[in-house]
């Protein structure tokens, strides 16, 4: 119960840039905080990926939070996770990382395409996708599609994300 009130706080913490700051200001602390945060948003107890996930989603909002978590060996594997949970939350928060992941212009978001391509992002958010009833998961799902794949599928999936 500590660590899930520990990672709640921490959420909290990531609408100021000075707690966004203590995870992605380049130094080797930031990126060990980082690193327990994915593997929070990892954890065995639904709260606490919850809370973890929001704070990962507002992180990733940064430029250099981006940049951090793409250094992680695992960093876009745990959030393609969390997309492929069984819970609209998890999903919600997965995607919106993925998204925000994708959305940073320049190198940082072709190397973050390249990374989510190669970790299967495509499946896993089309399975997202197909499990995902909340129109506000569906579409942001589907943006992080467009980034992916480009348009020539995405006529179908816009289909059938306004029919969900």
């Amino acid at each position: 119960m500590v660590t899930r009130a520990t990672v709640e706080l921490i959420c909290n913490l990531m609408q100021s840039p000075n707690g966004v700051a203590k995870f992605a200001d380049g130094s080797r602390q930031a990126s060990n905080r980082l690193h327990i945060l994915l593997a929070l948003a990892d954890a065995e107890d639904f709260a606490t990926r919850r809370a973890a996930g929001g704070a990962l989603a507002s992180l990733t909002e940064w430029d250099a939070a981006v940049t951090a978590v793409l250094e992680r060996e695992r960093g876009v594997k745990i959030l393609l996770k969390l997309c492929a949970e069984d819970e609209e939350e998890l999903r919600h928060r997965g995607v919106v990382c993925i998204l925000n992941l994708l959305s940073i212009p320049g190198d940082v978001g072709k190397k973050a395409l390249e990374k989510v391509n190669g970790d299967d992002g495509i499946e896993v958010l089309k399975e997202c996708l197909k499990k995902s009833r909340n129109q506000e998961v569906l579409e942001i799902t589907v943006e992080a599609l467009k980034k992916l794949m480009g348009g020539g599928e995405m006529i179908a999936l816009d289909q059938a994300a306004k029919a969900a």
